[in-house]
């Protein structure tokens, strides 16, 4: 017959090893913990260039952050000839970097099954440059004039700009316009495309002078709307939206990281850089103007998207027939995912 005192010792070994199993299996407020995540390969589709204008993405990269998240980020450039919806809705890509009022035109005019997660830009930087030496002053001074603009994305802005000052693409001559300036410096072109926060520069670096150039800026016609905007499929948002809410936390983390610290910022971009043509001085000065259209004050967070803004970007656009009356913000954005991401929700 087995020994009773014996039998007593080793149960209570199991049951002790049994608690300590549970013990390490709970957080410290006796909540199961969950498995770590499996790490999952996503891909983030550029419009252009590596560059600042990106910062947040490159910081957040480069920090370890998205890792974190268990997402095994590959950040793709883009150029003139890459349109990031196209990538995002063949597959090529999970999510994708355009300006709101593309994105807007998209789903109205094509239906496409697309969705802003995040407002990255709370406001855009989209420019027209002329020299004062052309006479170009204003829109209606295009007439038989040689236009340059980035032809696939970038567009609706300024098509609602012909409508609003009734003029048509047959009143000037529309040009490819591509990611360098030359062509309007060498005086190729009579009006170009320009952010702000990049192409400006890069025309004042060249050795023109602000007083040399004439500005024509969209806010000045009532056209100031969100600038770059992080989006995804809808079936992402419908059916893994912790995956979505992962991203955004990352990228959010790295926007204000980068806003923090831009000198740091700055060089990451630069070692992101493959092309090695963007240069230190450059992707500061850009860091600075991108900072103010990021987080234009202490009060709105960062990725928030304002559904007056919105709305009133959508009467603008329909009012010049550039997307449907009927199409409301929610088409457009969803804030359920920044709800969850966002850098002061509980976690």
């Amino acid at each position: 017959m087995p020994n009773q005192r014996g039998q007593r010792f080793w149960l209570g070994v199991v049951l002790g090893g049994l608690a300590l199993l549970m013990t390490a299996c709970l957080s410290g407020e006796g909540e199961p913990i969950a498995p770590p995540l499996e790490m999952e390969e996503l891909t983030l589709q550029l419009p252009w260039v590596t560059q600042a204008q990106f910062a947040g993405h490159y910081v957040a990269l480069d920090k370890g952050w998205y890792r974190e998240e268990a997402i095994d980020l590959t950040i793709e450039p883009g150029a003139p000839d890459i349109y990031s919806p196209d990538t995002v809705l063949s597959g090529r890509s999970d999510f994708g970097i355009i300006m709101l009022s593309d994105l807007a035109h998209l789903i109205s005019e094509e239906e496409a099954p697309l969705i802003s997660i995040a407002q990255i830009q709370q406001e855009n930087g989209l420019l027209l440059l002329a020299k004062k030496s052309s006479g170009i002053e204003t829109p209606a001074d295009f007439v038989d004039k040689r236009v340059g603009v980035w032809l696939g994305s970038w567009e609706t802005q300024f098509n609602a700009l012909l409508a609003k000052e009734g003029l048509s693409r047959q009143d000037f001559e529309l040009v490819a316009q591509s990611y360098e300036m030359t062509s309007f410096i060498e005086g190729e072109l009579d009006v170009a495309s320009a952010m702000i926060y990049n192409e400006y520069h890069t025309v004042l670096e060249s050795g023109l002078k602000a007083e040399e150039l004439n500005i024509i800026d969209y806010a000045d016609y009532g056209l100031d709307f969100p600038g770059d905007t992080l989006f995804t499929t809808c079936e992402m948002v419908e059916q893994r939206p912790d995956l979505a809410v992962r991203m955004l936390r990352a990228t959010l983390r790295g926007w204000e990281y980068a806003i923090e610290h831009p000198e740091e910022t700055a060089r990451i971009v630069i070692k992101y850089d493959q092309t090695g043509t963007q240069v230190y001085a450059h992707q500061l000065t850009m860091m600075a103007e991108i900072a103010k259209l990021v987080r234009i004050n202490t009060v709105r967070p960062l990725g928030y998207t304002e559904r007056q803004n919105v709305q009133q970007m959508l009467n603008a656009l329909a009012t010049y027939g550039v997307v449907a009356e009927n199409l409301v913000p929610e088409q457009v954005y969803t804030d359920e995912i920044w709800k969850e991401a966002r850098l002061d929700a509980p976690q």
